[in-house]
């Protein structure tokens, strides 16, 4: 081999030669298709759920306070160089996390569920297990007598892109506040956080991927919070 020809094997730039998405939360797996070198997988977990309000009985009657906002999910960026592993139907395994719950009347939210990367499978066999590439869920939004945050998603083992959640709005144990809102999604392409609930309008939900949802009104009308934005996974193939 002439030295210009290796030069220019190893400076090839490989092109995108596929993509899928995936938003439907649970067990996916994409197809590697052929003349597949490396993937790239970028994930998003889902969004807490926020928090309902809180009603405190006393001597004059009820008192009410708000629901914390849920948090946003995390975003991870993997590249994985399969190279001699990577075969034609080969299957790359992922997981797509949930949604975190709305929380009713004077309970928190759920929390949003972490989007993994599992695993490199050819029929029967296992090529590669991913034990930590996670783009974790945001916390819950809470009914609490103390002020309190949802924390955003934990980013880990992404090998190009580690980018946490942010928090949903504390909750502030005063009567009769607005909801508080949910936190974004990491970037890029975050979900917007939904905005917590006002005495005319309820709370509403976490866009996907991985908003927070808003936290329910510290009043006697619009009790719950709302649901967190599902998490989001897409992979690109080059070759």
């Amino acid at each position: 081999m002439s030295l210009g020809a290796g030069r220019a094997a190893s400076t090839r730039e490989y092109q995108l030669i596929d993509t899928q998405t995936y938003t439907t939360p649970g067990i996916s797996s994409y197809s590697v298709v052929a003349g597949t070198h490396y993937i790239e997988v970028e994930m998003w977990g889902g969004g807490g759920g926020g928090g309902g309000r809180k009603a405190i009985s006393g001597r004059g009657g009820s008192t009410y306070y708000a629901g914390g906002g849920g948090a946003g999910g995390a975003y991870v960026k993997y590249r994985y160089y399969g190279a001699a592993n990577m075969q034609e139907s080969d299957a790359i395994n992922v997981t797509i996390g949930a949604a975190g719950s709305a929380g009713a009347a004077g309970s928190n939210g759920g929390a949003g569920g972490a989007s993994t990367l599992n695993s490199h499978t050819r029929s029967l066999d296992t090529i590669t297990t991913f034990s930590s590439v996670s783009a974790g869920g945001g916390g819950a939004g809470q009914v609490s007598s103390l002020i309190t945050t949802a924390l955003g998603g934990s980013a880990s083992g992404g090998n190009v892109t580690n980018t946490n959640g942010n928090n949903g709005e504390s909750t502030t144990f005063f009567a009769g506040l607005e909801g508080h809102d949910g936190g974004d999604s990491a970037d890029p392409d975050h979900g917007d956080g939904g905005n917590g609930a006002t005495d005319s309008a309820a709370a509403q939900s976490g866009d996907q991927p991985g908003g927070g949802g808003g936290g329910g009104n510290g009043d006697t009308n619009n009790a719950s919070g709302a649901a967190g934005g599902a998490g989001k996974i897409i992979i690109k193939a080059y070759g």
